[in-house]
């Protein structure tokens, strides 16, 4: 058993998503819970509109999955597996069966069963495995070899189970010909074909984001920022894609701000996201921590003057006084 443990920034976002729709809005949502099949997200999908979405967000996916206008976290799991150098090559096809603009045909009616849910094209390791278990008479450990050995391409080891494949397919009932078919339209897949399993994970995650992203846009966003605090390059696309939402980004202040980003009440006539102050360039936690203390315990502050005369400054320095100041 092979597994392949991830510590992605995408889990951290639908942590702090959740936890702020909670806090927010008194929902209680169990990622695992929400249904597969919610129109808003995959209208958004269909769109492009992409940015905070988990594998989906670079400029090449983005015209794929306008194309492709996904309706099942198996189209997105498909796309994810085909977005690579070789795969890339069959999503124009992929896209055109899926909308009917091209019949989806299959070599033989018995990889029907196999094919089905990637509209007749082999896109998984597990569909090669398939196809030489059901055809070739392979054991399901047999065809991993198999996948392994077409992968490396050694001409011996290619040759013995060129004529292993066709020998278990003529003892299916195959003729050679088929068999030296199939031999060959699996070769090609073997050696960069997605584990399903991989692939499927991906596809939930960024189905989860989107999820998030088209039902509970500020805590989403809210969350996004957070996660690009300590990114220069990301933040202002962040920023951007919020206020293209329609979110206004306030700027960072002292008597309003907190550590992190944060959103407006849900009944405020304004629905804002306020810039988190340990954002702010030179500024981090540990500084404005003493800021919101004082300002929790005794009140907004009247003027810089007061701010400094109130605030225990232990972590603050001439540079991040100015950062604030600037900002």
């Amino acid at each position: 058993l092979k597994m392949d443990f991830l510590g992605l920034t995408n889990l951290t976002i639908l942590d702090r998503a959740i936890k702020l729709i909670k806090e927010r809005r008194g929902e209680e949502l169990n990622i695992l819970d929400i249904p597969l099949d919610n129109k808003a997200a995959f209208d958004m999908l269909g769109e492009a509109e992409t940015f905070g979405v988990f594998q989906l967000e670079s400029d090449g996916m983005r015209r794929w999955v306008k194309g492709l206008k996904p309706t099942s976290v198996s189209d997105i799991s498909a796309m994810i597996a085909l977005f690579r150098p070789g795969p890339m090559e069959h999503i124009p096809t992929f896209i055109d069966h899926k909308h009917g603009r091209t019949p989806i045909t299959y070599p033989h009616p018995d990889l029907e069963p196999i094919l089905e849910e990637t509209y007749g094209i082999i896109v998984y390791q597990d569909q090669v495995l398939l196809i030489a278990r059901d055809f070739g008479g392979y054991t399901l450990g047999e065809a991993d070899i198999l996948r392994k050995a077409m992968g490396k391409k050694d001409p011996e080891i290619m040759k013995a189970e060129r004529e292993k494949f066709v020998n278990g397919a003529l003892a299916k009932g195959y003729t050679e010909e088929l068999a030296t078919t199939m031999f060959e339209l699996i070769e090609p897949f073997a050696g960069y074909a997605f584990n399903k399993a991989h692939s499927a994970s991906y596809a939930m995650i960024a189905y989860w984001t989107a999820y998030l992203k088209a039902n509970y846009q500020m805590e989403y966003m809210v969350a996004v920022l957070d996660a690009a605090s300590d990114n220069s390059d990301r933040l202002p696309l962040a920023v951007r894609e919020t206020t293209r939402l329609g979110i206004n980004v306030l700027a960072p202040d002292v008597n309003s701000g907190a550590v992190s980003f944060s959103a407006s009440p849900l009944d405020a006539e304004e629905q804002s996201i306020r810039f988190g102050l340990a954002a702010v360039k030179n500024v981090g936690a540990g500084a404005v921590s003493p800021i919101l203390d004082e300002r929790i315990e005794s009140g907004e502050f009247k003027s810089l003057e007061d701010m400094c005369k109130r605030v225990k400054f232990k972590g603050m320095n001439r540079r991040m006084l100015e950062s604030l100041a600037k900002v």
